[in-house]
């Protein structure tokens, strides 16, 4: 993921230079690569150790709405007590101790991703908890990301971690799987659904394959305005991870939405990228996500 506090990242170069010293902003071509970080690229295939994520679930359990009437996974900040904000900490904490390259593939990959979602959900939880309004509206209208995600965020076996490293130097690199976009939630309601099951080494092909379901399943992920197509920017950003090129790109979308939309695009060969960075809590405003066909 990268940086951006607008619907549209196209618009981000016409930005006034005062909101570039409050936002941490990236051209939409420029999101990082995925450059592994060889530190990391180690696991252990025979490994029976799981790593306890039960405090992380009980946190997704009491606050994530899966139901919501958008069709985005809505995570209730607001209403997170004190004591569980304390619960999220200890969790971050304790996963910290853990050496994930001890872990076996699966069991390293569901750590990570489960990390990356539970850091920032633990960000967005402190703004609501310091009770700033001003702070909690920024963040609400796309503010998230104001900090940089290439600021340390934990430590690992005594290695400073960053987002960035999580993704593009991690998960990206080492497991080579384009789902993980589905599963890594920015907070937006644009990005990943937030699951209400964490992740584990037992569950994380069959939540990784619903988490992409869930995602092309609202329109959100594709949509058709007249004749051009409109593809959530993931698909501009990271495309070599999806296809090799454009029209293999295409043909992935298209076979991964229904037959419907799979015959509304049909032919359209005008693409726009949009991305809405509001975040996915209850209250946060939407943009029409219809599927429009005219």
């Amino acid at each position: 993921m990268f940086y951006s506090t607008f619907n549209h990242i196209k618009l981000v170069k016409f930005v006034a230079p005062v909101f570039l010293l409050i936002f941490f902003v990236l051209d939409a071509h420029a999101a990082p690569k995925a450059e592994l970080i060889k530190f990391w690229n180690d696991n252990e295939p025979l490994s029976t150790m799981q790593v306890d994520h039960n405090p992380w679930q009980e946190i997704l359990t009491a606050y994530v709405d899966d139901q919501h009437a958008s069709g985005i996974n809505r995570f209730d900040y607001s209403a997170v007590t004190a004591s569980d904000a304390r619960k999220l900490k200890e969790y971050l904490a304790a996963i910290q101790k853990i050496e994930p390259r001890q872990l076996n593939p699966n069991e390293a990959k569901a750590y990570w991703i489960n990390m990356f979602n539970a850091v920032l959900v633990d960000k967005v939880v402190d703004t609501y908890q310091s009770g700033s309004r001003r702070a909690i509206r920024r963040i609400l209208n796309g503010g998230i990301r104001s900090s940089g995600w290439g600021k340390e965020v934990a430590e690992v076996v005594m290695q400073s971690i960053s987002l960035n490293d999580i993704e593009h130097g991690i998960l990206r690199p080492i497991w080579n799987d384009h789902r993980i976009h589905f599963a890594l939630s920015a907070n937006t309601v644009s990005g990943a659904n937030i699951q209400k099951t964490a992740f584990s080494g037992n569950n994380i092909e069959e939540l990784l394959e619903k988490a992409r379901v869930e995602f092309f399943q609202h329109p959100r992920s594709v949509r058709v305005n007249g004749n051009r197509m409109i593809l959530n920017s993931i698909f501009e950003w990271y495309a070599s991870d999806f296809a090799s090129n454009k029209r293999a790109l295409l043909a992935y979308i298209s076979e991964n939405v229904s037959e419907d939309k799979r015959q509304a695009i049909r032919g359209l060969t005008k693409i726009r990228y949009d991305y809405s960075w509001n975040l996915n809590a209850p209250d946060a405003e939407v943009e029409d996500f219809e599927f429009i066909s005219e």
